[in-house]
């Protein structure tokens, strides 16, 4: 059995260097690595067209886009041209053990989901994520980010089946994917890997426009969720938490300003009956005092946790 792995990619070479390194370590030959390079600069592209040209492996496919376009574009383009019914997404950042591609040797439907982790910040700190509940769909969708995207193995037909990545997002395309592959999947499988992932997390302060983006994002799914989906009360009542996680970025950035991005998100949240109409004036007021430095950032992520968590 054999697994296509799609990389996309944008001026990271020496990511692509290491991770072809960790493809050469697998205990099973039988990969294809498929990159999609977004629109790399110039130099760089031509850095990777030749290194491809040179290492002469069948194995590896690059395929360079003639516009730049995003992540998820370049995942579903990778899919298209995919040999292999079972396909991984692995980013150019992170890395691998060398029995990744051997324990991927499994019988699954639909999706396999191996659940075990680590994330490696960017001191080399490696946090293992703990152990998964039952309520892998509550999880999501109470913004609970149990699995990332390389943990997932998929089938290239069901994949195809559920619409692939939405490219209309920002961020959360990963998650959004997960709603929506735990909302039809009917056969899937959740696996007790022994560790062979490593996710390198991004410090979001060093991320620019953060804030715009995640409300964009959340915005979107939202949305999304409230016309293509009848979840019940329960479920309903959970997806605030997205809300939540506006107000963590704001909270985390500092930048006061965008609290403007935030408002917009919870009118959407109230408009779309997320939350109610108490919940929405506590939101609005404790956003104006953060605004002007009425209120600590302590007491304010402490209060929205409160009402909104």
């Amino acid at each position: 059995m054999s697994i296509s792995i799609i990389t996309p990619h944008y001026n990271d070479p020496n990511g692509l260097l290491h991770v072809y390194k960790c493809l050469l370590k697998q205990t099973q030959a039988s990969w294809q690595w498929i990159i999609v390079d977004d629109l790399s600069d110039t130099t760089i592209r031509k850095k990777i067209q030749d290194w491809h040209q040179y290492t002469k492996d069948n194995r590896v496919k690059l395929i360079c886009n003639e516009k730049k376009s995003n992540a998820s574009v370049c995942r579903n383009l990778g899919v298209d041209i995919a040999n292999y019914e079972n396909l991984v997404f692995l980013d150019a950042d992170d890395y691998i053990s060398q029995d990744f591609v051997f324990s991927r040797n499994i019988d699954f439907n639909e999706f396999a989901v191996f659940k075990n982790i680590a994330v490696v910040d960017r001191n080399g700190t490696q946090e293992i994520k703990p152990n998964l509940n039952e309520n892998y769909l509550d999880c999501f969708l109470n913004a609970k980010f149990i699995w990332q995207t390389t943990a997932i193995l998929w089938k290239k037909s069901f994949f195809i089946e559920i619409g692939k990545f939405d490219p209309n997002l920002q961020r959360l395309q990963d998650v959004e994917l997960s709603i929506r592959a735990l909302l039809v999947g009917k056969n899937y499988r959740i696996i007790d890997n022994k560790i062979d992932f490593f996710y390198n997390a991004k410090p979001i302060r060093l991320k620019t426009d953060i804030v715009r983006k995640s409300c964009a994002s959340v915005n979107y799914l939202i949305l999304k969720l409230h016309a293509n989906y009848a979840l019940d009360p329960y479920r309903h009542s959970l997806i605030k938490s997205y809300y939540y996680s506006c107000v963590k970025g704001l909270h985390r950035c500092k930048k006061r300003e965008d609290v403007v991005y935030v408002k917009e998100s919870l009118k959407l949240f109230y408009k779309s009956k997320y939350i109610n109409i108490k919940e929405y004036f506590v939101g609005i007021i404790v956003l104006i005092l953060y605004q002007y430095r009425m209120v600590s950032d302590s007491l304010f992520i402490k209060i929205n946790r409160y009402f909104f968590k």
